[in-house]
């Protein structure tokens, strides 16, 4: 099993997909200043209308087209509008400094996992070591039971640590497993 390929990778936060959420919410922000800076600009609008009468009186005075224009200036708002554009600012500040944390801890984060799979694939290693040794030692105490050497507790007190190799060796495996993935995870690499 080859884990030592994951170690050798260089972590980039921005393809972590918390970091790319964050990234996304910081652009809504940013456009939410935009939008509250808009209020200051002064808006028009238009309209047309257009009517036929079937029955039309003898006296009748309303037009058939009518056009409209309408332009509304914004001069005073009691504050209201620069209290937006300030409240908008002041979230994307607390955006960007959430921005910030992000990248720290999953940077953080990055470093513990690669500690984690390091001790991981150590114990591994050691747990097969171990296995390998237990085996043997079973082996040759099982040859001796059988020429009469060493009695049955002996046999079975090897065989229970040969056992006990092998639980061992199958949990760091398993550590093994989960430390590669939860460092993949982190990547975005799954």
């Amino acid at each position: 099993i080859d884990f030592y390929s994951t170690l050798g990778y260089s972590f980039n936060v921005a393809e972590n997909i918390n970091y790319r959420l964050i990234q996304k919410q910081e652009a809504v922000l940013e456009k939410q200043i935009k939008m509250a800076k808009m209020n200051y600009l002064p808006t028009i609008s238009g309209f047309y209308s257009y009517t036929e009468k079937l029955l039309i009186p003898d006296f009748d005075m309303t037009p058939k087209n009518i056009i409209g224009v309408q332009a509304s200036i914004p001069i005073f708002s009691s504050g209201q509008r620069k209290s937006k554009v300030d409240q908008s600012k002041i979230k994307l500040q607390t955006g960007q400094n959430n921005k910030e944390l992000i990248e720290y801890q999953l940077q953080l984060q990055e470093k513990q996992l690669q500690f984690n799979l390091k001790t991981a694939i150590e114990q591994y290693e050691s747990q097969k070591k171990n296995v390998e040794v237990s085996n043997r030692v079973y082996n040759s105490i099982r040859l001796k039971y059988e020429q009469g050497i060493v009695s049955s507790l002996d046999l079975t007190t090897a065989n229970n640590n040969y056992l006990q190799a092998e639980t061992n060796y199958i949990q760091s495996l398993v550590q093994l497993l989960e430390s590669e993935i939860n460092l993949k995870q982190l990547n975005s690499k799954l």
